[in-house]
């Protein structure tokens, strides 16, 4: 099941790339909101400012940043300079810093090498050796940015953030030890400090606001003759009041996006907020919808879109703080408590606010809804005078937040089309690749023509040395003129092309950014309705355990098998009924009535066609968004069919439904909502979206035990095709997850009563994959350890299945006996052993200890069989 410990973080790096399938080149972007882009303005700002001679002993360029972190005191002279007494200084360190050492390029780099160290233990203990001498967790250096935070020059405290906020976006993997130094700078420094900054921005802004309103409407309230003598002055002071207002509003969405990372990562940043800090998160809201207003009013509007990134920063930051964070929950007292909820309500009804923002203060909600309404212990032990905000959390989670949620899956996105985003990607992607190779052509055109222009020149020197005549001369000056006016146009023309690169670039982050926040809002819904549909997390069922000791000579026990057996398939079939409670009841019927796995099975089958229906170069990063939208759509759909949703068994929404070109009348929800996943697996996709239908496939066989009914002869050798079928190293592992989806069916499907005919046709397809997991070829050797952990994978599953379908009393032994079943367990299980062995490096301890414990079982059953 997926509970509700995950939030979903949009996380969009300053520096990414689009890789067009068969092309060779990769086009490097910057996205347009990146702290590198805000700094870099205002450091051109402050040169201005400043002599040309302050300028040069005081700048500190990207190149002298590197080459100190190579130096031995490389930390502590660049923290000299964050801590100096002249903000010119202190903020042109800053802007180095971002350029490099905090650039999201490097962080991510160095990211990756710390995860890769973490993974191997022979790397990590020589990776102290192999550290330079400054990184990014210095302990000292995240101290210093820490103190500039609350610097009083806005420029350099806004840097500051930036790079902080690069830090834990793209450096904090997330498993960071609580014990280590930057663990405790982000829980005991970073997270009091952004606390008082947002504070102190947020008093900022509200005064701002207040002057901003008595100015305009004294600007209002004068006479046409006062106006034209004083419409100058006034709007100047009004323009700088806004530009004050922007920057510090600039300010807080970083500090808040630097919170929320940190209480993302770091679980003791967690322990030091405070019901009162949570209360100033929820002051942000109301102020952002005040600011959008006054922006209007004051005709800024193009500086909104910085207040709008401080509302999705704050609603993801107060989300992340109450997930499962009974703690803090606890602790608020009816009145906070009570002002938290409103607030959240408004901001989810507000239509004005963005998708991100609105699904992050649902995603509140349905926290506070976990621990206030469904934790049965909390409530009986809380006093009667919360039983308002109670009835609130779980009005508004069932109405309002259901209804966004509904909507949002109906309708989409109505101010971006994913098809034609996607299309427009990819055009200016091969724009802008056209657009380089030119540049590249006529530079190198240049400068061969420069370089046959040069005897021109030693000739006209000779010719000089010669004395010949004057119009000879004369003709050696214009030749040289017209050589001169040449390279000024060749300048020119190279400017004007960079600059038509530049806006190619610019238009293409646009839409990059559009994609992303389009496909992270649809993740996070998704999230959200998977999480309303795993109810409490109770402790473990009370099933007897009848696991066996960890020796070869205790027998396979066919009664203990069959106890198993009943025992799951009950658990599988009426757990959720049996645990549900009356609130929930009462969401599931909400989900019902609007009718919201049927638009989320919708919503996946055209996600599942989406990438073969663009019929084009699909760019990487649209292919990975597009299969961790569809993974995480699998997920919620197989948390809601384990739900008792009515809408399983009521009329379905549609009479017929396509499948491989022919219409499939279908009645009740369980009909339609099978042969949608039919369909999906049928048609002209790839391994891995067909892996992410399998899944909910199974799901569904597993939870609603009526859909075993459904299968015809025509699904049953799909899924037998699909088990056959060739490996696919394209595919990889979304090969093996559809091939092991497949057979865990055939195993449900097995498990219920069904003709020896089609036990023979199922057994002969698990056989045939067992012999040859992942090729045609029987032998261990393996090209990689990754393709032998793969192949344990599926004959892990075949296995189990085998072992399932003839481990009880009556279970077709003649076909058993024809098949030769127990003579191919005998003649695998060796290898098997030998696979386990060699996949200890790349494999987990879950993995390893599942396989083993398979092994043992097919011993157990060896001897069982053998009698």
């Amino acid at each position: 099941m997926l509970y509700p410990t995950y939030t979903y973080r949009i996380c969009a790096p300053s520096a990414a790339s689009i890789r067009l399938v068969d092309h060779s080149t990769t086009i490097h972007f910057c996205l347009p909101i990146t702290i590198t882009d805000i700094m870099g303005k205002q450091k051109r700002n402050k040169s201005k400012r400043g002599s040309k001679q302050n300028s040069n002993k005081t700048a500190l360029s990207a190149s002298s940043a590197t080459s100190s972190a190579n130096e031995e005191k490389g930390a502590s002279t660049i923290v000299s300079k964050i801590r100096h007494g002249d903000p010119r200084v202190r903020h042109a360190a800053l802007v180095a810093l971002s350029s490099t050492l905090f650039h999201s390029s490097s962080l991510s780099a160095a990211a990756l090498q710390k995860e890769r160290q973490q993974k191997q233990s022979h790397v990590r203990l020589s990776a102290k050796a192999n550290k330079p001498v400054v990184d990014a967790s210095d302990e000292t250096l995240l101290r210093a940015l820490s103190e500039r935070i609350l610097d009083v020059d806005i420029p350099c405290a806004t840097a500051a953030t930036g790079c902080l906020s690069n830090y834990v976006s793209f450096y904090c993997i997330g498993d960071a030890e609580e014990s280590s130094p930057e663990a405790e700078v982000a829980s005991e420094v970073m997270v009091p400090i952004l606390f008082q900054r947002i504070q102190r921005s947020l008093d900022k802004i509200t005064s701002l606001g207040s002057q901003i309103e008595s100015s305009i409407a004294k600007k209002v309230g004068e006479t046409a003759n006062a106006a034209s003598a004083a419409g100058a002055a006034g709007s100047s002071a009004i323009d700088k009041m806004f530009a004050f207002n922007t920057e510090q509003w600039i300010l807080v969405s970083l500090s808040l996006n630097t919170l929320a990372g940190l209480i993302e990562n770091f679980p003791s940043a967690v322990e030091r907020v405070s019901a009162a800090s949570l209360s100033t998160l929820c002051a942000v809201l109301p102020l952002v919808e005040k600011s959008i207003q006054l922006t209007k009013n004051g005709m800024e509007e193009s500086n909104g879109d910085c207040i709008l990134d401080a509302s999705s920063n704050a609603s993801r930051a107060i989300h992340s703080l109450l997930d499962d964070n009974i703690a803090i929950i606890t602790s608020l007292q009816p009145t906070p408590l009570t002002h938290i909820v409103t607030e959240l309500t408004n901001t989810i009804t507000n239509a004005k606010m963005p998708h991100m923002t609105r699904l992050h203060a649902s995603g509140a909600l349905v926290s506070l809804r976990k621990v206030l309404v469904l934790d049965e212990e909390l409530k009986s032990a809380r006093g009667r005078e919360y039983d308002a905000v109670v009835a609130a959390v779980q009005t508004c989670t069932d109405g309002t937040v259901i209804d966004l949620l509904s909507n949002l899956f109906e309708s989409g996105d109505k101010n971006h089309d994913p098809k034609q985003l996607v299309l427009r990607m990819i055009e200016l992607s091969n724009k802008c690749q056209s657009m380089k190779q030119d540049e590249m052509m006529e530079s190198q055109i240049m400068s061969e023509v420069n370089a046959r222009k040069e005897p021109a020149r030693m000739i006209a020197r000779r010719q000089k040395e010669l004395k010949e005549s004057k119009k000879t001369k004369a003709e050696n000056e214009d030749m040289k003129e017209a050589m001169m006016v040449e390279d000024k146009d060749g300048v020119k023309k190279a400017e004007e092309t960079e600059s038509q690169l530049d806006d190619v670039k610019d238009e293409l982050d646009g839409v990059v950014k559009s994609w992303r926040e389009l496909i992270g809002s649809y993740k996070l819904a998704l999230e959200l309705v998977a999480n309303l549909c795993s109810g409490r997390e109770d402790q473990d069922d009370d099933i007897e355990d009848v696991m066996y000791p960890d020796d070869d000579e205790h027998m396979w026990d066919s009664d203990d098998e069959a106890k198993l057996v009943s025992a799951a398939n009950v658990a599988g079939a009426c757990s959720m009924e049996m645990t549900c409670s009356p609130s929930e009841r009462v969401t599931f019927s909400s989900m019902s009535s609007k009718h919201l796995l049927a638009r989320i099975i919708f919503f996946f089958r055209s996600w599942v066609e989406f990438v073969s229906m663009l019929k084009d170069d699909v760019p990487a990063l649209v292919a990975e968004d597009v299969d961790e939208l569809l993974s995480t759509c699998a997920l919620c759909l197989g948390n809601m069919v384990a739900c008792d949703l009515s809408s399983l068994n009521e009329p379905s929404l549609k009479k017929v439904i396509m499948v491989g070109g022919q219409e499939k009348p279908v009645t009740d929800g369980l009909d339609m909502f099978w042969w949608e996943l039919i369909a999906a697996i049928s048609s002209d996709v790839s391994d891995g979206p067909k892996a992410h239908v399998t899944s909910v496939m199974l799901a569904l066989l597993r939870h609603q035990p009526k859909a075993r009914t459904i299968v015809n002869s025509a699904v049953l050798d799909l899924l037998l095709a699909l088990i056959t079928q060739q490996y696919n190293a394209e595919g990889g592992a979304n090969n093996v997850q559809m091939k092991c989806n497949a057979i865990s069916m055939i195993g449900l499907l097995c498990s219920e009563p069904h003709p020896s005919e089609v036990n023979a046709r199922v057994c002969s397809a698990l056989l045939e994959r067992l012999r040859s997991p992942l090729s045609s070829t029987s032998d261990d050797n393996d090209a990689d350890s990754e393709k032998a952990r793969q192949s344990l994978v599926i004959m892990h599953e075949i296995l189990d299945v085998l072992m399932d379908m003839y481990g009880g009393d009556d279970s077709h032994d003649e076909v058993f006996g024809q098949q030769d079943v127990l003579g191919h367990f005998q003649r695998c299980l060796p290898g098997f052993k030998r696979r386990v062995k060699k996949t200890v490096a790349n494999s987990t301890r879950e993995e390893l200890d599942t396989w083993n414990e398979t092994a043992l079982n097919c011993s157990r059953f060896i001897k069982y069989k053998k009698g």
